[in-house]
This record gives C-alpha cells, structure tokens and sequence, in this order.
C-alpha cells in the first residue's frame, strides 16, 4: 500500500481558504480537543494543588505562567551561550561583502555580515533565533561568523531552483539560522529546520515558491520542502561549522 504524501504547511503565500485538513497535527487537535489555554489551565492545578500556601495559591492562580516561563524552568542553562556574549560577538565577528552575482534577494541585498547560530528551536516558544522584540532566544549553543566563501556558496545554494520542490512536515523546530549583519545592525533572518524540511526567511527567497500545486486558481500554494540537494548544501555548511545538521548529517 502506498504511503499518504506528506501534508504541506498553510505558509504565508498559501490561501487562507486552504482546507485546514492538509495539515497532519490538526486531527490531534480535533481528536483530543487540545488548546493552549487547556495546558496552561491544566499546568495551573497542578502548582496550585502543590501548594500549602492560600495566598500562595490564589497568586498562581490569579497568574498562569507562559510557554517560555514553563521551559526556562526545565532548561538546563549552563550549556546556552549568555546575551551580553551573543551581543559582543557581533561587534567583533569578520566582515565580508555582498555578492552582486548572487540571484534574487541576496545579490541586492545589503549586509557585512552573516553569523550561523545552532540553536534548540520549538514551534513553541522558540521557532526563530529570534524573538518578537529582535532579542536572542534563551536557547542558543553555537555561533560562528561565516567566512567570504561559506556566505556565497550557502546563498547560491538557497537561491536556486534546484534546492525546493520537496514535501514539508506540518511543524518548525529549528536548529540553524543565519542572521544578517550591515554596520553591527540586524537586517534579515532566515532559520531553517531539516527535521520539517524547510525554512521561513524574513526576505523572499523566489526560489523556494517556484513550484505550485493548482497554479493559478483559487487554493494554489507552494511546494517550499527541500530536495535532497538543498539539505546537503545545508549538511555541508554545518559540517564545516560543527553545527547540529552536520553531526545528524553524518550518521
């Protein structure tokens, strides 16, 4: 019996009337009626009923901590890299230059500077290197300013047709990024997870989207998942960083 296709992702050049159904975790969410709002109520009782304390209790209660404040409290955070080191790092990180030869967005736009990150990203509550107010997520384990060569033959890769056409994974847990740099100031961020096979960039990559399912009508969308190609463009860069990828990539 063949196997069901893998379910694409409703991305943000995919209609919103796209049937919700093509997304595998949604059937877990219709089967078990699972929210959010049901962890956090649930994660609530429980460090109420712990607690001996009435008013102690009525504190928690009354305050239901966050995704991010429930993680840092399992994170082992000795093996993270600190935000004052992350910061510094950009400062004193090797300057390169833009590559006018590469294709759409890259060869345009402007940068100094490119550093790979390895981090542990989570749908919730890390999918980017970043969070929504341009600070460091707390999970990062690695960085490393790419060299001339390594920026120009990871965005050559990323830029070429030949790197999309792939089925993705309804999730993002990544663990690569790569943060632009102009004059020590924040341009552009791609972060990319090989686990769901595809990566979500600040900028548009033309490449990525050029293959369409139903082109031209109403529910046309993009098959963005990377091909075999694409993930070892990606491998090869990690494997030269001793990122994550490239230790995966080598068993």
């Amino acid at each position: 019996m063949n196997s069901a296709p893998a379910a694409i992702p409703v991305r943000w050049w995919q209609p919103i009337d796209t049937p919700y159904k093509t997304m595998n975790f949604h059937k877990y969410i219709d089967k078990y009626k699972i929210t959010k709002d049901s962890i956090f109520l649930l994660l609530c009782i429980f460090i109420v009923s712990c607690s001996d304390n009435p008013e102690e209790t009525k504190a928690v209660a009354n305050k239901p901590i966050t995704l991010e404040q429930f993680d840092s409290l399992h994170r082992d955070n000795s093996k993270f890299l600190k935000g004052q080191d992350l910061k510094a790092y950009i400062l004193t990180a090797q300057t390169i230059s833009t590559n006018k030869n590469l294709d759409t967005p890259f060869g345009t736009l402007s940068y100094d500077k490119i550093i790979a990150y390895d981090f542990e990203g989570s749908e919730e509550p890390y999918p980017s290197v970043l969070d929504k107010n341009l600070k460091f997520v707390p999970v990062i384990l690695k960085q490393q300013a790419l060299t001339q060569k390594q920026a120009d033959k990871i965005l050559s890769a990323l830029t070429k047709k030949s790197t999309y056409g792939e089925a993705t994974a309804a999730c993002f847990n990544p663990h690569l990024a790569l943060l632009f740099f102009k004059d020590d100031k924040f341009k552009n961020a791609i972060n990319i997870c090989l686990d769901c096979n595809y990566l979500i960039s600040d900028v548009e990559i033309p490449a990525e989207t050029q293959l369409k399912i139903n082109k031209g009508k109403k529910n046309e969308y993009a098959i963005t998942g990377f091909t075999k190609t694409g993930k070892k463009a990606i491998i090869d860069l990690c494997k030269e960083l001793n990122f994550y990828y490239g230790e995966i990539g080598s068993r």
